[in-house]
């Protein structure tokens, strides 16, 4: 009997069960051991739908995922103290990335504190909140990409398209960080002709060190409902500017999901971008992950 779980895995697998890694995964409690400290909204203390880690788990039991890279949402600030409690009550399912105060003037200390204290692979900066600032590529963070460098750390960007030539400058002068690129770059759909800012992204894919995580199409679309039609030309642009091997996939929650649930998602990737090779999908849904984290092998 087909299992709703096999049944995913069946039009691309080809009879084999296929790799699924959750690229992009935030969770949290409103547990007082873990209290809220949201840089831009400091009087948030808790949000209605709750995201624990419990849920995730249960999550990739149903759909067959093999792993996930926890991220510290923006509700805990700079503390990662949630993410780390979860990556190791599962070191086996999970790997990590904090969050760190980019205007710190030790955020380099910082990123060694978390990877070598925390077990952590890789921080997540969101110059998003920060539109006019320049410390993305400032001399200040240069000892940040050093350390990144040592410690083979990885640093996820939410990042708007006009930041983009400063991130191409950092790639540029330290080739030895992997570089994701959070929601296809956030192109602005509002915008009357949104591709000549979002044209700058694409040259990043000189660096084989850069990848771009097309998903969350409902973080991008003006028109919110299924299947976000107008997001799909940005996707495929990309797809045919970076090609399958420097593209991945995450979803940002785990269940109760606030946009979509994980049928939807694994869907809008096997069906919606219908311009995806069967061979590439392997590679964004699975494949890549492994070539920018380091998995535990689950035990049997």
């Amino acid at each position: 009997m087909l299992t709703r779980r096999s049944l995913l895995a069946a039009p691309l697998a080809a009879g084999k069960e296929r790799l699924i890694i959750d690229t992009h995964l935030e969770v949290w409690t409103d547990d007082p051991k873990f209290p809220f400290a949201h840089p831009e909204r400091p009087e948030l203390k808790r949000v209605a739908v709750q995201g624990p880690i419990e849920n995730q788990v249960q999550q990739m039991k149903d759909f067959g995922l093999k792993h996930a890279v926890l991220i510290t949402p923006r509700y805990f600030g700079w503390d990662n103290s949630y993410t780390s409690y979860s990556l190791h009550k599962h070191p086996d399912l999970f790997v990590a990335h904090g969050l760190i105060n980019p205007l710190d003037p030790k955020v380099h200390e910082r990123l060694r504190y978390w990877v070598k204290e925390h077990k952590f692979q890789g921080v997540r900066f969101s110059p998003i909140y920060h539109p006019k600032s320049t410390w993305l590529n400032s001399k200040e963070h240069y000892p940040l990409w050093k350390e990144a460098e040592k410690l083979g750390a990885v640093f996820n960007y939410y990042i708007l398209p006009h930041q983009m030539p400063m991130l191409e400058e950092m790639c540029e002068r330290f080739p030895g960080v992997k570089v994701v690129i959070d929601h296809a770059g956030k192109p602005d759909l509002k915008l009357s002709d949104p591709w000549p800012e979002f044209r700058k992204m694409f040259r990043l894919k000189k660096f084989k060190q850069v990848w771009i995580s097309n998903s969350e199409p409902y973080e991008m679309t003006e028109l919110k409902r299924w299947p976000y039609e107008d997001t799909l030309p940005f996707y495929k642009a990309i797809y045919e500017e970076f090609g399958g091997k420097q593209i991945i996939w995450g979803t940002g929650y785990p269940r109760p999901r606030w946009e979509l649930p994980m049928d939807k998602e694994l869907e809008f990737v096997d069906k919606i971008c219908d311009f995806y090779s069967n061979a590439d999908r392997r590679l964004i849904l699975g494949e890549n992950a492994l070539r920018i984290w380091k998995f535990r092998k689950q035990k049997k």
